[in-house]
């Protein structure tokens, strides 16, 4: 957990390499820039918290790989474009 930080900057790269992660949550910071489409690596991830960020761009088609995901949260941010068609792969996705 290290959500309600004041941590600045992006979510660096290298987080795809956090392959054994269940749970990611970044929420309540001041994350800025994309989403690395490195988060498509963190295939045991069962939620992933980045909401209420300022985070830009649009979501990663690599997030589709995330098999085991059922929390997903991303309000709060400044993501723009579509849903990407990849996410209808996430079948255990249990709140988005």
């Amino acid at each position: 957990y290290l959500n309600k930080n004041e941590f600045t900057g992006s979510i660096p790269t290298a987080i795809g390499n956090l392959t054994n992660l269940a749970k990611l949550a970044l929420h309540y910071n001041q994350l800025t820039g994309s989403i690395p489409s490195g988060i498509g690596n963190l295939t045991s991830l069962r939620s992933l918290g980045l909401n209420n960020n300022q985070l830009s761009g649009s979501i990663p088609a690599a997030m589709g790989s995330l098999a085991d995901l059922e929390y997903l949260y991303l309000h709060q941010n400044q993501i723009t474009g579509s849903i990407p068609a990849d996410m209808g792969r996430l079948t255990r996705l249990l709140l988005l």
